[in-house]
């Protein structure tokens, strides 16, 4: 029971994961806590399910390309929302110099206008973007589906790439100056502002990715982007404000524990459990656990 309750933890935390990392790449370069990401992150399964009730009151025939269209698709639109919200609502309020404060809500602002509107095309109910009934496949000591295979080894394999991406290419190192000192990059010669829209772009696809990995296994609803929202956010303070890998393992850690809670005692811990773990590591380490001595001392 353990073993599967760890594995089933490890899978959550993945993708807990992408949506802290790309939360994690958002808030480094702007920081302000961009809580449309969880708005975003909704928006996504709800974009491929758009796709597929198009096709369904069509007499289209589908094939094997429908879903992977559909996803790309659902992920490509993401990323354009996520880049809109900057360029329509962010950069202007960063260009007036705004607050963080003022920031921050105007992106929570933003999460509840697009959760309803959701809600009012899609309905409040869960929907399941993939009806078909998934079969157990027994691993040794534990159980898994095809899905949570595919969650595993797509979050990792996306993970990695994203790791390469920042430290092996020209992209990458633009936007760890980014993140490190946003006035020097525009004394360098490169544009923040191009700069700020490939973050927003890719930290959403990070999230979108995630949750069209969770809805084709437990289904979406309008609301289910704040509390995994909630978790990335967590998961990047207490690995370290502005360590990506802190963020990641954080966020595993977080899956395993909650997933533990949820085994051994009730699911209503399980919210408890992530901000109890955030409070001890705020107490204990407040620069968090994988922060830099370089990073506490600029703080």
């Amino acid at each position: 029971m353990v073993f599967q309750i760890v594995i089933n933890g490890l899978i959550a935390g993945l993708l807990a994961a992408l949506v802290a990392l790309g939360f994690s790449l958002i808030y480094s370069s702007t920081r302000f806590f961009h809580v449309a990401h969880g708005a975003i992150y909704a928006l996504a399964s709800y974009l491929f399910l758009g796709w597929t009730l198009i096709f369904s009151s069509t007499s289209v025939s589908v094939g094997a390309w429908f879903i992977p269209v559909g996803v790309l698709l659902a992920l490509a639109l993401a990323g354009v929302a996520a880049v809109s919200v900057e360029i329509l609502i962010y950069r202007p309020l960063y260009l007036r110099a705004a607050s963080p404060l003022v920031i921050f809500l105007s992106s929570l602002g933003l999460y509840i206008v697009i959760v309803n509107l959701i809600a009012l095309l899609f309905g409040n109910e869960t929907r399941l973007l993939n009806p078909h009934n998934e079969s157990p496949i027994p691993l040794g000591p534990v159980v898994v589906t095809k899905i949570q295979i595919l969650q595993a080894v797509v979050s990792a394999v996306t993970i990695f790439i994203v790791f390469v991406l920042l430290k092996r290419t020209s992209l990458g190192r633009n936007i760890r100056a980014m993140s490190d000192n946003p006035t020097l990059v525009g004394i360098l010669g490169l544009d923040p502002k191009k700069i700020r829209l490939l973050i927003f772009f890719i930290g959403s696809i990070l999230a979108a990715l995630s949750s069209l990995l969770r809805g084709f296994d437990v289904g979406v609803n309008p609301y289910v982007g704040l509390p995994i929202v909630l978790i990335a956010t967590v998961a990047v303070i207490i690995g370290g404000i502005g360590s990506h890998v802190g963020a990641v393992i954080s966020a595993l850690l977080l899956g395993v524990t909650q997933n533990l809670v949820t085994g051994f005692f009730s699911a209503t811990w399980k919210e408890a459990v992530t901000f109890v773990v955030f409070i001890l590591v705020l107490m204990l380490r407040r620069q968090g656990l994988f922060a830099s001595k370089m990073r506490l001392e600029e703080q």
